[in-house]
């Protein structure tokens, strides 16, 4: 057995510097704020519907201001749940892909659009620049322009957020036991802490060609190889989208979608 004496050392984790700052019990200033507002429109209402609505109304502003799970309120939780079911609800691919695009050889990543033509999404991720030292800037700037060279026509850029996923950053919960187990569960929520509210930058290259046919398809794979080989160069990890996702990614960049063959 270990000497009861002699100690592992302990590092002492400093505090956060962008925690948020509580005000009483309530988690934030913010929060404080929607109990207040919940709190008087129930004062509102106590002339006509009697005290009791009031009291349910305190009791309302209470949990959606104090209780939060995970660090997420109670109304955050609704409005995600209702911007979700009108997602669900507005015009978009379904799950499973249709027999694809006329005119297109199956497998091939293009989606067709309403004015006529197709148009492929490329999807990369973001490159730190701002400690890079000064010849390495100039090369990506120069790789960038290559990059607009190598487009013999119109391209559509949109930089957008992503959440961070937790899952490829810890390790396998099953493999271990004892203390290893308990050190493990520690890490896994240390990270899923850190990326709860970070997020990693993503850039969606959209290649678009105005006319339809095998001849501007066959331009459009040219221009796509040359933006996937530019981003490669430039760090970005290239991946080409295709079903829903590239539908999704191509009606957020701005392209009209047409519709799929059935």
């Amino acid at each position: 057995m270990p000497d009861p004496d002699i100690l592992p050392p302990v590092v002492a984790l400093p505090e956060r510097l962008d925690r948020r700052l509580r005000l009483g019990p309530f988690p934030s200033g913010r929060e404080a704020l929607k109990f207040v507002v919940v709190a008087a429109v129930g004062a509102v209402c106590v002339p006509f519907a009697g005290a009791e609505v009031w009291l349910v109304f305190l009791a309302a502003g209470l949990a959606v201001s104090l209780w939060q799970p995970d660090g997420i309120s109670l109304d955050a939780r609704l409005v995600a749940l209702a911007r979700w079911g009108l997602r669900r609800a507005g015009p978009g691919d379904p799950m499973t892909p249709g027999a694809g695009v006329p005119g297109v050889p199956r497998g091939v990543a293009v989606v067709p659009l309403v004015a006529g033509g197709y148009a492929a999404v490329v999807r990369g991720s973001g490159v730190p620049l701002a400690y890079l030292p000064p010849a390495e800037l100039r090369r990506k700037f120069e790789l960038y322009c290559e990059l607009l060279r190598a487009v013999d026509g119109s391209v559509v850029f949109l930089a957008a957020r992503a959440p961070i996923h937790a899952g490829p950053l810890v390790p396998p919960s099953d493999a271990a036991s004892g203390p290893e187990a308990a050190a493990r569960a520690g890490y896994r929520e240390l990270v899923g802490l850190i990326v709860r509210r970070r997020a990693v930058r993503q850039v969606f290259v959209g290649v678009p060609v105005p006319r339809s046919g095998p001849e501007s398809l066959g331009r459009l794979e040219d221009r796509v190889g040359g933006v996937v080989e530019r981003m490669g160069e430039l760090g970005l990890s290239p991946v080409r989208l295709k079903d829903r996702a590239l539908s999704e990614a191509a009606r957020r960049i701005g392209f009209e979608v047409g519709r799929r063959a059935a």
